[in-house]
């Protein structure tokens, strides 16, 4: 696999962008950016969807009801807030004030019920050690009844390594593992900063290292995918994962996994 199949990077445009659409087999992910006042809907049909708010203000009407969510300043300063909407309904939205929103798709429920995600539901723990300390917040883990998507957002800080030690879950090997595929979308603060993202297998069969800059996208159908800040720079990815079971049960590298007893 080349690293270019690897890392998505487009140029982000007012209204959707579509970033990951056909290289996963179960998550597409878009980004919508909109102009206060602009409005953007759609319909829902075999697909379930997680909007996180990345920035701004936002009214969306689903199923009848009106949410907003908002403000976020950014994706460093502020925490998230969400939507969860079930497949098989039409949702619109209008920005309160310029803002952009990452749109994640799985294969979704006939019906369910549409579910707020706001700052106080987050889990936010503060995870590592040493060189490998992070912030990982969930934002549609156990906040939300869906079928298929887990999201959440993790902030390495500078020089900092997260996906660490590294692990996969490539396999479908109920109860040791569960498979499920997985995609960053990534900010980096200040913006002309930069990361690093390896991926990589047991038999090195797949071994690739990615620069990551702003905005940049990476998918993992196989392989652990460990990350890590430049020295001077924090870097955010927002995490999507969908598998044919919604549990998350990782292995980690045996090679590396002594690092959670120093």
């Amino acid at each position: 696999m080349k690293s270019q199949e690897l890392k998505i990077r487009k140029p982000f445009k007012n209204g959707r962008t579509r970033l990951v659409d056909g290289e996963l087999k179960r998550i597409k992910f878009s980004v919508l950016r909109l102009d206060s006042g602009k409005r953007f809907q759609e319909k829902l049909t075999g697909l379930e969807l997680g909007i996180v708010l990345l920035s701004g203000k936002v009214e969306i009407e689903a199923a009848g009801k009106k949410y907003r969510l908002g403000p976020r300043r950014d994706v460093f300063l502020d925490p998230a807030w969400g939507l969860y909407l079930p497949g098989n309904m039409t949702w619109k939205i209008q920005a309160l004030k310029k803002s952009e929103l990452a749109l994640a798709y799985a294969p979704g429920p006939k019906k369910g019920e549409v579910q707020l995600v706001t700052p106080e539901q987050l889990v936010v723990r503060h995870r590592g050690k040493d060189m490998f300390q992070r912030k990982v917040s969930d934002i549609m883990v156990s906040q939300v009844s869906a079928k298929n998507l887990l999201i959440g957002e993790t902030i390495n800080m500078p020089g900092q390594w997260s996906s660490y030690p590294p692990h996969r879950h490539d396999h479908h090997k109920p109860p040791a593992q569960y498979y499920l595929e997985e995609m960053y979308l990534f900010k980096v603060n200040p913006f002309q900063g930069f990361g690093f993202q390896r991926v990589y297998t047991d038999d090195r069969k797949l071994d690739q290292a990615l620069v990551i800059e702003n905005n940049d996208v990476a998918i993992f159908k196989k392989g652990y995918h460990p990350v890590s800040a430049a020295p001077g720079y924090e870097l955010y990815y927002l995490w999507v994962l969908s598998g044919p079971e919604r549990i998350m049960k990782v292995v980690d590298d045996p090679a590396h996994a002594w690092l959670h007893n120093i």
